[in-house]
């Protein structure tokens, strides 16, 4: 196991101020973080496959056969989306 070194004060104190002494809940979030980190929830695609979904959505907008959202939608969307978070 390494130590990880903190070169920042305001990390530090935020670090602090959230944890205290309490280096479990520290060490439960810190690997719940990087597992967030390196899994999205998503499965991998190769570059050909997402050239290859791009392409045809865009294909699908130029045909008129895409569902689009108006403005109120998006933002409605993206309201919800970013409170879940």
């Amino acid at each position: 196991m390494q130590t990880i070194q903190i070169n920042n004060a305001e990390i530090e104190m935020l670090i602090a101020s959230k944890y205290g002494n309490d280096t479990q809940s520290l060490l439960n979030d810190f690997v719940q973080f990087i597992k967030l980190s390196f899994d999205d929830g998503y499965p991998a695609i190769s570059k050909e496959e997402a050239r290859k979904r791009v392409t045809q959505a865009v294909e699908e907008v130029k045909c008129g056969k895409a569902t689009l959202l108006t403005q109120e939608e998006y933002d409605k969307d993206m309201d919800e989306f970013l409170n879940s978070l």
